[in-house]
């Protein structure tokens, strides 16, 4: 694939994935877009999935720049991106189901899910670092967002800054994968 090929597979992986993650959010409750206007696509605020998207790929960006110093454990094909970006979709949706459970219950169970992304998917330093990267920005972001009053979490899931505790596993999980997209799509 050509850099420019990568780039548009990897940004509407991103879109597609938050997209279809998102909705599940809206539509359990978990979370609400706040701002009057704001066009909508599927449910989601429409800046919502391309700002997903530009995290997936500066991750796989960053995994490309690290790849000879933090190497797969595990080789991939491009015939296991999308069964790695469906399981973390699925755990994406089963967010949306354990909302309303208590915190210890929602991040034992996502945290364990990322877990098991990550092991199968590359049990490698690398893609922990870029799951951790992911595991910090990406809720920041969100506490953003919240805190600028463009959307919020269901009481109860907003016991981390505004945001749900779970939401760094989930960002974890997401940017284990996406550390190797680049190369595992460009090959």
């Amino acid at each position: 694939m050509s850099a420019r090929s990568t780039t548009l597979a990897i940004v509407a992986l991103g879109a597609a994935v938050a997209l279809a993650g998102d909705a599940c959010h809206v539509a359990s409750g978990t979370t609400r877009y706040l701002w009057d206007g704001v066009p909508t696509i599927w449910r989601s605020a429409i800046w919502f999935p391309p700002l997903v998207a530009a995290g997936v790929l500066a991750l796989a960006l960053t995994g490309r720049a690290f790849d000879g110093r933090f190497p797969p454990r595990r080789a991939r094909t491009r015939a296991d991106v999308l069964p790695a970006a469906a399981a973390v979709l699925a755990l994406y949706a089963l967010t949306a189901v354990v909302h309303d459970q208590s915190d210890t219950v929602s991040v034992v169970l996502i945290g364990a899910g990322a877990g098991v992304i990550w092991g199968v998917w590359d049990p490698s330093p690398g893609a922990a670092l870029g799951g951790a990267i992911a595991a910090i920005a990406g809720p920041l972001a969100e506490i953003l967002i919240v805190a600028v009053g463009a959307a919020e979490y269901a009481p109860g899931s907003d016991d981390l800054a505004g945001v749900a505790p779970w939401l760094p596993c989930l960002y974890f999980a997401a940017g284990a994968v996406a550390f190797r997209l680049w190369n595992v799509l460009r090959s």
